[in-house]
């Protein structure tokens, strides 16, 4: 689900060109019953795999190397990056060597790779770490992230006399759900609902993994009687754009709000990060929630300055969608996209 939020939101940058036709497809997976719901809620056009491998496609987007090698046609791969710097697969696991295997598959010009991160930074450690597959690397910027500015500088949303929070957890033991799932309750109960307006966003993944019934389970009756849960497939940019506060963990979606401005409260400590990394910079951010004091004392409106987080996010703040408009162009020998 991760992989495909990634894919469709690169691919937004194309998608309006006359004469592009976007078609989605997955591998078979134990929970591509959602990730098929994913793609009907989106509108996407679709087609099996047992039919896509047998195509040869003008550009090829994946938003995680392993299994597409398959796949015929200009490949461009869009690892994600993790807070502590590593580029990692849908997994969450460093897929270096799966991006290598994936270059040694696809010699010569006929099938060309070409890797997107959305750092200098990222480029420069995958440069060092497999200098074959680094020099396939490119940066396209980071379009979930500008979606989310986009987001915050359209129309305000009308609060009708609530302050809206959102609460955001990412995958893994780790995350807030996984980690301390009171958490909720203790939001849900703290906080003065008649007032205000909570939204809670987990990773689509949780949904996938463990299913809607035990997701719930774990939240509790008072935070599903008392708090919004949001689909796996509905977007929370709008959301975030118009949070009074988030209350998160260490995930990319916690990263995002804290870059965009929004005052950030962590449920847990940030485990130890990496030096210069995201997660160092999310962690000095944010404040961390003391659970020996009611929650509603703790709050504060007023946003932080946001410049040290956003500038480990992107190095192309604002662009990703020319840069990726112009890396697809160049895959598909486009010369002239307003000709084609």
């Amino acid at each position: 689900m991760a992989a495909g939020e990634r894919a469709s939101a690169a691919v937004r940058a194309i998608e309006g060109e006359s004469g592009v036709q976007v078609v989605f497809t997955r591998p078979p997976s134990p929970v591509e019953d959602l990730v098929g719901d994913y793609f009907i809620t989106i509108g996407a056009l679709t087609t099996p795999w047992e039919r896509a491998i047998r195509e040869r496609f003008d550009l090829v987007i994946t938003a995680d190397p392993a299994g597409v090698g398959s796949v015929s046609g200009p490949l461009l791969v869009l690892p994600e990056v993790s807070v502590d710097g590593e580029i990692v697969g849908h997994d969450g696991r460093c897929c270096v060597a799966a991006l290598m295997r994936l270059v040694r598959r696809r010699p010569g010009r006929a099938q060309p790779v070409l890797i997107g991160l959305p750092h200098l930074r990222a480029v420069a450690r995958l440069q060092a770490a497999a200098p074959e597959v680094g020099r396939h690397a490119v940066v396209i910027g980071d379009p979930r992230y500008d979606e989310l500015l986009d987001a915050c500088t359209g129309p305000a949303g009308i609060h009708r006399g609530q302050r809206l929070g959102l609460i955001l957890s990412a995958q893994g033991p780790g995350s807030l759900l996984g980690r301390s799932p009171a958490v909720l309750r203790r939001l849900a109960t703290d906080l003065p609902t008649p007032g205000i307006r909570l939204v809670c966003r987990l990773a689509p993944e949780v949904w996938a993994r463990h299913g809607r019934r035990q997701v719930l389970a774990w939240a509790g009756q008072v935070a599903r009687e008392r708090m919004e849960f949001l689909a796996p497939e509905h977007s929370w940019h709008a959301l975030a754009a118009t949070a009074d506060f988030v209350v998160g963990d260490h995930g990319h979606d916690t990263a995002y709000a804290a870059a965009a401005g929004k005052p950030v409260y962590m449920a847990n400590p940030v485990p130890k990060t990496v030096t210069g990394s995201l997660g160092e910079a999310v962690a000095k951010y944010g404040t961390v929630l003391d659970p020996s004091v009611p929650l509603a004392s703790q709050f504060r409106w007023t946003p932080r300055p946001s410049f040290p987080v956003a500038r480990r996010i992107t190095s192309a703040p604002g662009r990703s969608a020319f840069l990726l408009r112009r890396q697809c162009f160049r895959l598909m020998r486009i010369t002239n996209p307003a000709d084609h």
